[in-house]
């Protein structure tokens, strides 16, 4: 409520401005305020990839972190060097909608892909997600930063470029607490009910509040504790420490599957905003209209 309060006084006092920091003209551009939009939406998708991923890769498939780590590699590689090509091919063509469109569809497709794994998916699928991925967002940065600035006036190319990497942080801090508050609600709920009844009878609180974090199953000394408490079972405790396991598992792919779902939803809507941006000459002077308004008009013969 604070936050919107001043977000209100401070736009209200950049439209009475002589030189405003963030000119609202921008926001009047139906393609800027699209782009900014589906920025904010894609980024729960990166982040579900960049963050989460590694979580059921180690967590719930039971890779090593080396090998979690070479998986996510094409990832980054292609996310850093994609855009170098694709400069070339919108200085060549002139043209940015149709692949802004096949970029933003590859990745909702990828996301919706990842709704569908499971413990047993096999490796080379993993590599698929994070090729295919990469190829999607590598050529996003480039060419909303290229459209941004062919869209406004010279004046404003600075303003426009800093509001847009300005959205772009601003949705990498929203997302990673909203989807990580979802994967803890999800693993919660599911924990609940394939949790074994005997474990409450033998673990004590330590090793109780240590099974309510997903991320115990990457803590190999919390799950040394875990199997030296259940020792007080008796004979039993290797197939109680066993079935707790596999319940951890079970509710962190839950919650990761939920945090795949929302980044998947966010990156679909991104791609329907995308689409709806029209085609406007990369070349073409855009006429800025504080400048217009100053002018006053010739007079007549």
């Amino acid at each position: 409520v604070v936050s919107l309060i001043f977000w209100t006084l401070f736009l209200r006092t950049e439209t009475k401005a002589k030189e405003p920091i963030l000119d609202p003209q921008v926001f009047q551009n139906r393609t800027f305020l699209m782009i900014i939009l589906a920025g904010l939406m894609s980024n729960f998708g990166l982040t579900a990839l960049m963050v989460y991923y590694t979580l059921f890769l180690q967590g719930v498939q039971g890779i090593s972190a080396t090998q979690s780590g070479q998986i996510l590699t094409p990832f980054g590689v292609l996310m850093a060097f994609v855009g170098v090509p694709t400069g070339f091919l919108l200085a060549r063509t002139k043209r940015y909608k149709w692949l802004f469109v096949m970029s933003y569809g590859i990745v909702a497709a990828v996301l919706i892909g990842t709704i569908f794994f499971r413990a047993d998916t096999p490796m080379l699928w993993n590599f698929v997600i994070t090729t295919v991925g990469g190829l999607g967002f590598g050529a996003v940065p480039t060419i909303k930063t290229i459209v941004v600035q062919s869209i406004v006036p010279k004046r404003l190319l600075g303003v426009a470029t800093g509001a847009l990497f300005f959205t772009v942080s601003l949705g990498l801090t929203i997302s990673p607490a909203i989807l990580g508050s979802i994967m803890n609600m999800a693993y919660e709920n599911k924990l609940k009910t394939v949790l074994p009844g005997e474990l409450k009878q033998v673990a004590n609180s330590a090793s109780m509040n240590s099974i309510g974090n997903p991320r115990v199953l990457l803590s190999k000394p919390a799950l040394k504790l875990l199997e030296n408490d259940l020792k007080n079972a008796g004979m039993n405790a290797p197939l109680i420490f066993e079935k707790t396991v596999q319940a951890i598992r079970t509710s962190m792919e839950a919650g990761l599957r939920m945090v795949f779902i929302i980044g998947a939803a966010g990156m679909l809507l991104a791609f329907f905003l995308i689409m709806t941006i029209p085609e406007v000459s990369m070349d073409a002077e855009v006429e800025d209209k504080r400048v217009s308004e100053k002018v006053p008009a010739a007079a007549s013969p």
